[in-house]
């Protein structure tokens, strides 16, 4: 068994930790009150608690050499993360223009699809009422409206 570091790996925590300390940053520049903290800070310091356990864990984990298959089904799943990740930035570019609702409903169900999902009432239903939790959610913890199309 070779130990063999994944520079995409490596460079994509690093960015998640330089974007967690700046959001941190910034947000604690801005103000310091709690209704501006309240889920910049917790949400960033649990990214760099991931990343740093993440990191651990790779160190210690040894790596086989792949076979032809394994490196097609790998190469497979990062397209797949690709793709979800450019379907992430269109719905954070549609959350203003769509509204939050409709941009969460259609985020989660494509993101039911990609991850593989069979049945065909599934993916709706639990959009729906992800989307209707969310809403109600954060409706009840930030003190100005989203802006929303249906609810």
């Amino acid at each position: 068994m070779s130990r063999r570091v994944s520079y995409t790996h490596l460079s994509f925590l690093l960015f998640v930790t330089v974007a967690a300390i700046f959001l941190n940053w910034n947000a604690i520049n801005a103000s310091t009150r709690l209704y501006n903290l309240i889920v910049v800070l917790p949400s960033g310091a649990l990214c760099l608690l991931f990343v740093f356990l993440i990191a651990l864990s790779e160190r210690r984990k040894p790596t086989d050499v792949l076979s032809e298959s394994a490196l097609k089904a790998k190469r497979k799943a990062t397209l797949g993360d690709i793709v979800l990740l450019g379907v992430f930035a269109l719905f954070c570019l549609s959350l203003t223009t769509l509204g939050f609702d409709i941009a969460t409903f259609a985020f989660v169900w494509l993101g039911i699809l990609m991850g593989g999902e069979k049945r065909w009432l599934a993916p709706p239903v639990f959009s729906f009422l992800f989307t209707l939790a969310l809403i109600k959610g954060f409706g009840s913890l930030f003190p100005f409206p989203m802006p929303l199309m249906v609810f």
